[in-house]
This record gives C-alpha cells, structure tokens and sequence, in this order.
C-alpha cells in the first residue's frame, strides 16, 4: 500500500472512530455475551486508534459474532479495509449501510456508503467454472477454503479477499481434484476451472506380478523342513547316551587295574612270577579290572558309534512313515554287540 492511499485510509479511520465516539456504540445490556462482548468492542477499537489492525481484528469480530451492532461491524469493516481484506470490508460496509439506515443512523450511513463505494472498483474477484461434465457428475461438491459453495455460485465472478486459496472438488466414487492459487489485494480477475473428476478405479495402481524365485538345486523343498524326532532318532541318542556312561565306566575300571598292578609289580617280575600270595592276589585284581575296562571300553564305543548311525538314518527318512524300533545291547566275554530291529 503506497504512503498516499495509507494515509487516506487512516484519515478516514480517524473521521470514522470519530463518529463511532459520538453515537452510542452497542444497545443496552439484556444477555450474558453482551458484557463481553461489548468488553471486546472497547478493546478493539482502541486497539484500532492506535494503527495496532492485526490485534484489533480479531477482538472486533469476535465482538460482533457474540452480539452483532452496527458500530462494531463499521469498526471491523474499517479494521479489514487497512488489513488489505477489501473484500471482506466491502461487504462488512455495506451490511452496515442497511443496519444504520433501518436504525435511522444518517451519520453511520453515510460513512458505510462512503467507504463501501470506494472499495468496490477496487476489488479483486474470482469464477469458479464448472465443466459440464463435472456439473452432471452426482453428488459433486465444490469448496472455496474449505467452505462448500452451492450451485448458484459455480460460475459467478465475487469478490474476493487477496491472498492463497484453495478450490476443492469431491464426489463419491471420484477421486478428489484440488487446486491453489494466489489472487492480489486489488483489481485481479481471477479464474479456474474444475476439470471433470477421474474415477477411482481408474487411479488405483496396476498390480505388479511378484517375481519367482528358482533355486537351481536337486534339494527336495519337503527335505528343508523342520521335522520332529522318530523313534530311530531317539534310539540313537539313547544309545549315545549309554556309550558315554559305558566309557566311564570302563576308565574307571582302567584306573583300578593299573592301580593293582602298581601293587602287584613288588612281589612280581615280568614275567608275572610272584613270591608272594599277596602279589598274586593284585596281579589277579589287574586282570580282571583291565578285562571288565576293556569289555566297557568296547561296549561304550560300539554304543556311541551305533547311536550316531540311528540318528543319520533316522534324520534321513524322519516323517516319511510310521516307525517302530527295537535296540537291545549284548555283552560277552569276547566284547559288545549292538542290535536293533526297525519297522516302518
């Protein structure tokens, strides 16, 4: 706003809080809301003397949402024209021109008309047109920052504060069309046109095929699967199991020979000739200790061994069939034997 038109417009702020001064400013109090009402009026305009607009427009409007009068909506009119919404003060000007002229208020008449006069081959204005096409398409609905517009207003040019702003277009089954854009304070023709709105199935993405994945591998897939323990499974670690506790056995049993042979090696030579009935009583102690390590020795391993086996084939077919197992252990003077039956 140039130095010249600010000046005019405070000038004519002055003259007009003048007369605000001079004529009563709101009606006598009869509800609740008037008191604050009227509370923000007094605040508001003086807020307005004093050039502060940002922080007396609020105070005024809301003044007038919670009682409407004629002076604060002159006073919020004047407030908008210096904030640069002349659109918005145009038709505050001109709703006050027929309230004061109803009310017989010459004086608040004639500067409502004044100012609302002037305002108008100032402002901007903005055409919502419609295509055809969309017109006919049902249930559309149109929004001018966020506020629905009817039918009447597709098309017509109105005054419009400058500024962004942001059309809107929905419709069931549609997909909703948006558009901003930007409009000056003064003097701008502004236009745009709602194009007829895509359907929503027509915008849903085409879905892509998934990629597949070959494996170049003789592996059957049902082999990777995790399957549960059979019985052969458990035969052998049962197996194992014994083994380990047979080869305990049998170092204990090898500890104790060589421990009676340490005894019988005093009253014995090489040859195991023995002076002494002690010294044949150890050496017979070893014999016998070392033939039972041996005979666990084997057996233990003979079980571990065989337990690993059972487990390896069991793993290989484990799910395949119903299984049935048998495992029974032999031992004898000459060593071990493992024997197990297995049915399917």
């Amino acid at each position: 706003m140039s130095a010249m038109l600010r000046g005019r417009v405070m000038g004519r702020l002055r003259l007009t809080a003048f007369l605000l001064f001079l004529l009563p400013a709101r009606a006598a109090f009869g509800q609740n809301d008037t008191v604050a009402a009227e509370s923000l009026f007094q605040q508001g305009r003086a807020l307005l003397d004093q050039g502060k607009v940002a922080e007396a427009c609020p105070k005024l409007a809301e003044s007038h949402r919670l009682d409407p009068a004629t002076g604060t909506l002159i006073a919020l009119a004047l407030c908008h024209e210096t904030e640069g919404k002349l659109a918005s003060a145009w038709a505050e000007f001109s709703d006050a021109e027929g309230r004061a002229r109803t009310e017989g208020a010459k004086d608040r008449e004639a500067v409502a008309h004044e100012h609302a006069t002037a305002l108008y081959p100032r402002l901007s204005a903005l055409t919502i047109d419609v295509s055809p096409e969309s017109a006919a398409t049902p249930g559309l609905e149109i929004k001018r920052d966020g506020v629905a517009l009817g039918r009447g207003a597709w098309g017509t040019t109105v005054p419009i504060d400058g500024g962004d702003h942001v059309i809107e277009a929905t419709a069931p089954g549609k997909q909703p069309w948006s558009s901003k854009l930007t409009v000056r304070a003064e003097s701008e023709q502004a236009r745009v046109t709602v194009p007829p709105l895509v359907d929503v199935a027509a915008t849903k993405p085409v879905e892509q095929e998934k990629p597949v994945t070959i494996k170049l591998t003789d592996e059957d897939p049902k082999k990777s699967e995790k399957k549960p323990w059979g019985g052969l499974e458990w035969a052998g670690v049962s197996a194992a199991a014994a083994g380990v506790v047979a080869l305990g056995v049998g170092g204990y049993f090898l500890m104790d020979a060589l421990d009676h042979k340490d005894t019988a090696e005093a009253d014995c030579n090489p040859e195991n000739e023995c002076t002494s009935s002690k010294g044949i009583a150890a050496l017979d102690a070893a014999v016998k200790s070392g033939n039972t390590a041996t005979i666990f020795a084997v057996t233990g391993g003979v079980l571990v061994a065989g337990g690993a086996a059972l487990f390896i084939v069991g793993r290989a077919g484990a799910g395949s069939k119903k299984e049935q197992v048998g495992l029974s252990i032999g031992v004898g003077p000459h060593g071990a034997a493992l024997r197990f039956k297995h049915h399917f």
